[in-house]
């Protein structure tokens, strides 16, 4: 993991010092582009006339800033108490604990790819941008310029307003602006979510997952993806029902498996963690059902999964009818449109749930002091999230 991080920032420091020869030889400002010790920003007029069409549909954006605010405030305090809750849980019982923030780059994320990665990278921010655009100039806020940018090793997009104007708009029109961001992230990320669910069809039954080194099933020839009809006896339909059965269980017993490679009889082994219990050697998993996706708690553990490894979607227990190269795609927009759009909302300035908490705040008190409420805030806040992170790099 270190050495993996260390790499990582090796070249991204090469990254930077290639950047500042090119931008000395060719005066890349002369092509939009600012650029100054771990910040390029690209500004560019192209795009504007597109948001201002869009953004002609006046009352239809209006009615979706107000529901974005309502959601985002909701969000905004589901995703700081869990963060509050996870770090209770690190300080009380740190083994027990995972990081409730980490980086979510190829290399350091199982399965996520490159062109994954930059696909994914890519949509976030056309949402989030041309959502804020939108209601900017649905709003009559003046845009100056659209663009991209990367802060050292994190990449970006931007709609720049009159910056003198929106500090001057109405409250409520600021919240719209700054609401509709994530919460779009976050409603293109249950569009994503639709469509993968819509496009896998589940598997019956119990399915290898993986196989123990040296164990009875790997001696036997078992390997992932095989199908778990029976053990002893025992109908398997679920890594549920194959546990209980294993549960009972004793070393050196002998048992009849029937899989989809045919029968065999296994003796199994010791138990690594729980002695006098019996020990195949296996993991299985088996296909989640689609309606499980209607739990909003369940889409959440689905895109912490899919960070940690977990697979869900995985193509031992579920057909596709596209490629599955497609369903992978699709489930890595899922998941960093919905991560990132909830970190957005984190009430912490410059994240856009600060600008929220800032705005709600000058309901009830002065401008002045809304914006040290604030800061002070986005301290505390800057102290959970990187005490979440530690966990990563463990």
């Amino acid at each position: 993991m270190y050495e993996d991080i260390l790499f990582i920032v090796a070249m991204f420091i090469l990254f930077w010092d290639a950047l500042g020869l090119i931008n000395r030889w060719f005066n890349l400002k002369k092509h939009g582009f600012s650029i100054s010790p771990g910040v390029m920003m690209w500004r560019t007029k192209r795009g504007l006339n597109f948001i201002r069409r869009v953004g002609k549909a006046k009352d239809f954006w209006r009615f979706y800033g107000d529901f974005a605010v309502v959601a985002g405030i909701a969000l905004m305090v589901f995703v700081f108490i869990n963060l509050v809750l996870n770090l209770m849980v690190l300080l009380t019982q740190p083994t027990a604990a995972v990081a409730g923030v980490q980086l979510v780059l190829p290399g350091l994320v199982p399965g996520l790819t490159p062109v994954a990665w930059i696909i994914a990278i890519a949509t976030v921010l056309l949402v989030h941008e041309f959502a804020h655009g939108f209601l900017l100039s649905s709003q009559g806020l003046r845009i100056k310029s659209v663009g991209g940018m990367l802060v050292v090793a994190i990449p970006g997009a931007f709609v720049e307003p009159d910056e003198k104007q929106l500090s001057k708009a109405p409250i409520l029109k600021r919240l719209r602006m700054y609401a509709a961001g994530a919460f779009s992230n976050v409603l293109f990320a249950l569009l994503c979510l639709l469509i993968i669910v819509l496009l896998i069809v589940p598997k019956p039954g119990a399915y290898v997952y993986a196989v123990a080194k040296n164990y009875p099933a790997d001696n036997s020839g078992i390997a992932p993806g095989m199908r778990i009809y029976s053990i002893g006896g025992v109908e398997i339909n679920t890594p549920e029902d194959f546990e209980r059965f294993m549960s009972l269980t004793k070393p050196g017993e002998n048992v009849r498996l029937v899989t989809s490679a045919g029968e065999m009889v296994v003796t199994l082994a010791q138990h690594p963690g729980v002695e006098g219990r019996g020990y195949l050697g296996v993991a299985l998993i088996s296909a989640f059902s689609r309606w499980n996706f209607v739990n909003p708690l369940f889409v959440l553990w689905t895109a912490m999964s899919e960070l940690m490894g977990g697979n869900v979607f995985h193509p031992f227990v579920f057909e596709a009818l596209v490629p599955w190269v497609v369903i992978d795609i699709l489930k890595w927009i899922f998941v960093l449109n919905i991560g990132i759009g909830l970190f957005n909302l984190m009430p912490a300035v410059p994240l856009d749930g600060g600008y929220i908490l800032r705005g709600i705040l000058e309901k009830v008190v002065s401008e002045e002091r809304a914006v040290q409420i604030t800061r002070a805030l986005s301290i505390v806040v800057l102290f959970i999230i990187l005490a979440n992170f530690l966990p990563y790099l463990w």
